[in-house]
């Protein structure tokens, strides 16, 4: 999979500790993300589906589950499949993010999936139903949907959050979601 970004541990991306995974590349685009530099689908780095659930299962007694997003998780649809079957086989919940509409999602043979995710989370980013007080989603059209019954509306946050992460080398990462995302941070 041509990934982004792997953070091993956060606390915003749903319920818990997660592994959270932002894929790189993405052809939906939409106006206003604040994600345009997983845009391209340049490979950042490479992993196969092993590699990354390897990864994941070294942290397996930290984290309650993992979140993907990105980019566009289904433009690497195989890759995602297979993985989400191995973290489910592995016991760990998982919440995946998608700009494609439900109706979309259907239409492209995707709903296989839904059996080893326990939350999806779908729709395009809309600049202008944009709202901070929505929890994991930035803005009022998309949809969270529920398909195990290992979570329920009430486990998820209400408002959206930012982490900041100082990395080994000394530099400042901030996720999440912002109320301004034309401010820069250093």
């Amino acid at each position: 999979m041509n990934i982004a970004h792997l953070e091993e541990y956060s606390y915003i991306y749903g319920p818990g500790c997660r592994y959270v995974i932002w894929v790189q590349g993405c052809s939906i685009r939409c106006k206003g993300c604040w994600n345009k530099e997983m845009w391209n689908f340049e490979t950042k780095q490479e992993f196969s589906v092993y590699e990354l659930i390897n990864k994941i299962l070294k942290e397996k007694e930290f984290i309650e589950g993992v979140t993907i997003l990105g980019g566009e998780p289904f433009d690497q649809y195989n890759e995602l499949f297979e993985l989400s079957k191995l973290i489910h086989e592995n016991k760990l919940s998982l919440i995946l993010y998608t700009g494609y509409e439900k109706e979309e999602f259907k239409n492209k043979n995707y709903l296989e999936i839904v059996n080893y995710i326990d939350i999806l989370i779908s729709g395009r980013y809309n600049e202008k139903f944009r709202n901070m007080q929505l929890g994991l989603i930035g803005s009022s059209n998309q949809t969270i949907d529920f398909y195990s019954d290992r979570y329920c509306q009430n486990d998820l946050s209400k408002t959206n959050e930012v982490e900041i992460t100082l990395t080994n080398s000394g530099k400042l990462e901030l996720y999440g979601y912002p109320e301004n995302t034309n401010k820069k941070y250093p």
